[in-house]
């Protein structure tokens, strides 16, 4: 029995330096996990400064963007019945419209930068400035000489000499110089197309690339295959002449809307569906067609990210 006693109070010994040990152990493992949670919430103390202090440039960013779009007032001087779809994948975007009246001709441009977020937005900066220079400064409205000129620039302005592995950064650009009184249309593009409206009554326009409805015909104007920047082709943009009819709407976007994944297989709007839609809503108000876009576009998307920047500008004649 005795020894039995002895064996128990030994056990009971181990397990109590065991336990103490233990308790040691966890005491010490607790102190490091509150030092090292103590370091984590600072580091994300400080990773939410430096968030907020980006996300706050990058809002006053947007907010120097909007500055050098036009401004209401004057578009609405310049264009009268008119709308804009501009909608951004990120906060800024490489995508802007511009718009200028100059020798009572009106010119208006939707321009695709390379990139978005601020990458795009730096380029979108300096396309602005570089057409202000060319139109507003120059008093140049040809939209073929507007588009060799803003290719030069850019070349220049980011020292573009075409070596292997160098990188192509420009843009793609529809633009149009309207004289309203005399009803008269220039345009010309570098990637991108323009769209115009017509009654099926009235007069064809010499093009190969059209859709038809029951009252209206949608045509294709297309643009260069040429970018804004060095490029492999570095011929003169073609400049399209367009006696314009009272009724007729023209379109300019980039590529954001018809490059949308979404639908029931996530895929892709692709351009004939973009001109489909154009064409069923084009006898609506420009208001009314500008929300119309809005729906389709989200619809579309449905719970899918925007993968680019949208823009879409609409002119009633």
């Amino acid at each position: 029995m005795l020894l039995i006693w002895t064996i128990v109070k030994l056990n009971i010994r181990r397990l109590e330096k065991q336990k103490s040990q233990l308790e040691k152990t966890v005491a010490e493992r607790t102190s490091q996990l509150k030092a090292t949670l103590n370091v984590v919430n600072a580091q994300k103390v400080e990773i939410e400064a430096v968030n907020s202090q980006m996300t706050d440039s990058i809002n006053y960013a947007k907010y120097i963007q909007s500055a050098i779009l036009p401004q209401k007032e004057l578009l609405d001087a310049y264009l009268k019945e008119y709308f804009i779809l501009f909608n951004p994948r990120d906060i800024v975007s490489g995508d802007f419209y511009w718009a200028t009246s100059i020798e009572g001709l009106s010119v208006i441009a939707a321009v695709d930068c390379t990139g978005h977020g601020v990458p795009g937005a730096f380029m979108s900066m300096l396309g602005a400035a570089l057409l202000n220079e060319i139109i507003n400064k120059e008093y140049i409205t040809h939209p073929g000489v507007i588009l060799r000129r803003l290719r030069k620039e850019i070349i220049r302005s980011l020292h573009q000499r075409g070596e292997t592995g160098e990188l192509k950064d420009g843009m793609d650009i529809s633009i149009c110089t309207i004289d309203f009184v005399n009803m008269k249309l220039q345009f010309a593009g570098a990637n991108n197309p323009l769209y115009l409206v017509r009654k099926r009554d009235g007069k064809r326009i010499d093009t190969r690339t059209f859709i038809e409805s029951e009252k209206n015909i949608l045509y294709e104007i297309k643009g260069d295959r040429m970018p804004i920047s060095i490029h492999e082709s570095m011929k003169e943009f073609t400049t399209h002449e367009i006696e314009i009819i009272k009724g007729d709407v023209l379109y300019l976007f980039s590529d954001g809307f018809a490059d949308q994944f979404g639908g029931r297989d996530g895929k892709k709007l692709h351009y004939m569906t973009f001109k489909k839609i154009l064409l069923e809503h084009t006898g609506e108000s420009m208001e009314e067609q500008k929300l119309s876009l809005e729906k389709t576009f989200f619809d579309w998307k449905g719970d899918l990210s925007q993968v680019d920047d949208v823009l879409v500008v609409g002119i009633r004649f």
